[in-house]
């Protein structure tokens, strides 16, 4: 086993996205991430740059860590896409960086890894906080467990940053033919289903239950069976922190997924982002029990915008509910997470 921790970082006191000092953050990041888990197991730690890390500033953040590397990066919009169909600021926000980071993580970062040797890596934000010691291998715990992709958090992706992107997926998967493992799961019936839609006009609504209830079982195993794409209810992983063997993402069905979605473009011109995607192929072709979902240490990750909590949080781990930094978050701001944040 070859692993290691990926960041994807800006050498700046104030990022154009959200004003942050992504500088400290990511000092902050490394500092704790030593703390409660590398200084015991010493990982390659790769910080990807599009060269704004001079080899003073390396040295700064490297701190003597020498299992920390920088690596640099040169981000461009793809040459299959018109540049005059993509907007400078998708919805007036988020720039043509924050759509680079997406491509990063949706496809470059595992032929990278490849290239490189890796065959496993977990991903850390700059603003990613790990406030529990962890003092198991995480990598090996994946391993051991048969596990191909692990994550810490739940989260439901807001509706404007995924318009249209169900159908795509569900438009792929008809196309190709392909049976997805849990997917359709995804696809919350129940949310918006009328008794009149269903054939169940002026039944009880014990009935209508009992179909719904049904529907999500009956899809997976009927591939002419399929939900109305609107009815997706857009829950994902949020991955600013997952781990995952970099093989997994180039077996052939996967990487004709991956760049089928590169190719329509929906990064860059939709915003269509890594965590709706990652979460859609781990759904199609991993099942379940190849999925982990860490509960056991604290994790931060937090949005904010004016001082209060915009998105993210920090979650509690299982038994650790009294961790300072738990209490310091919720004493700031009120609140551990926001409220669709699970």
């Amino acid at each position: 086993m070859n692993p290691c921790i990926v960041y994807l970082a800006q050498n700046t006191p104030k990022d154009l996205q959200y004003g942050r000092d992504s500088r400290s953050m990511l000092e902050k990041s490394l500092e704790l991430l030593y703390k409660n888990y590398n200084d015991q197991f010493l990982h390659d730690i790769l910080i990807f740059h599009e060269g704004d890390f001079a080899q003073r500033d390396q040295d700064e953040v490297r701190a003597g860590r020498m299992e920390i590397q920088f690596h640099k990066i040169q981000f461009e919009i793809p040459d299959f896409l018109n540049p005059k169909e993509i907007p400078e600021k998708w919805d007036g926000l988020f720039g043509m960086g924050h759509r680079h980071m997406i491509r990063f993580y949706s496809l470059q970062v595992f032929d990278i890894l490849k290239e490189l040797g890796y065959d496993w890596f977990f991903r850390m934000d700059d603003d990613s906080f790990i406030h529990s010691k962890i003092d198991y291998n995480l990598f090996q715990f994946m391993e051991d467990n048969s596990y191909e992709y692990g994550y810490r958090v739940d989260i439901k992706e807001p509706e404007r940053t995924s318009f249209g992107f169900s159908e795509m997926i569900l438009a792929y998967l008809k196309a190709e033919r392909i049976k997805p493992q849990n997917f359709l799961e995804n696809f919350d019936a129940s949310t918006k289903v009328n008794s009149e839609y269903f054939g169940f006009k002026g039944r009880i609504k014990k009935q209508i239950v009992a179909f719904i209830n049904g529907l999500s079982e009956k899809i997976n195993h009927d591939l002419n069976n399929w939900p109305p794409a609107t009815e997706w209810n857009r829950m994902g992983f949020y991955n600013n922190f997952f781990i995952t063997r970099v093989g997994f993402w180039h077996q052939p069905e996967v990487q004709s997924l991956i760049h089928h979605f590169d190719r329509t473009g929906g990064i860059y011109k939709y915003r269509w982002n890594d965590l709706i995607f990652q979460t859609a192929v781990v759904q199609i072709f991993l099942p379940e029990s190849k999925v982990h979902k860490f509960i056991d240490w604290t994790y931060e990750h937090a949005t904010f915008k004016n001082n209060k909590l915009d998105w993210g949080g920090i979650y509690p781990g299982k038994g650790d509910e009294i961790n300072p930094a738990v209490e310091a978050f919720r004493k700031e701001f009120g609140k551990e997470k926001i409220e669709n944040s699970f």
